[in-house]
């Protein structure tokens, strides 16, 4: 009888501590620990004009790499048509950031809802938000203390749309289009 008291305690903490853990890793929001081994990729492609493809990605460890430009490589790193009128349109920067910066940023991104399972319809089908004037897509991928995600259609949640937009911003300053002056002034 004993035995079995003892048997039935254990199997009944075995199940409780499996379900604390389970809800623990389905969890859309949760405190980003730092590692090197996180790590978050936004592609940002431009659908008119000059098709500019935007890619940042931000690892754990601190390391930052943005291109830019009109080239596949931007986006695609075995892109092989090297043929394409605009293979060497391609610019990169790196910078490093401190551990503190690095998690704040990929805990913005969690409390955004990057995580976040949706009911509704998560990404877009087939073109921006009737509601915008977004000429963009966004397409997001990440690996935070390992719970990955990665978007196949368009982020189509305007919050996390925006969030995203934002990091972009951080790093990425456009240059202006020149303007043709006016040769009377």
């Amino acid at each position: 009888m004993r035995n079995l008291l003892f048997t039935l305690l254990a199997c009944f903490l075995v199940v409780a501590t499996g379900c604390v853990w389970h809800s623990g890793v389905n969890a859309p929001y949760f405190q980003v620990e730092s590692s090197g081994l996180n790590w978050v990729e936004i592609r940002q492609y431009e659908t008119i004009g000059m098709k500019r493809r935007i890619k940042l990605r931000i690892d754990g460890n601190g390391l930052v790499s943005l291109r830019e430009g009109t080239s596949a490589l931007v986006s695609n790193q075995f892109a092989a048509n090297h043929k394409q009128e605009s293979w060497e349109d391609i610019r990169e920067k790196r910078v490093k950031l401190s551990e503190d910066d690095t998690t704040m940023i990929f805990q913005s991104l969690v409390d955004t809802g990057l995580f976040e399972k949706y009911e509704g319809v998560p990404f877009m089908n087939e073109k921006p938000v009737a509601c915008t004037n977004d000429t963009s897509f966004v397409y997001v991928s990440a690996n935070i203390n390992n719970k990955t995600v990665g978007s196949a259609d368009p982020i189509g949640k305007p919050e996390l749309l925006e969030q995203l937009k934002i990091t972009i911003l951080t790093f990425y300053q456009p240059k202006p289009m020149r303007q043709q002056r006016d040769p009377s002034f």
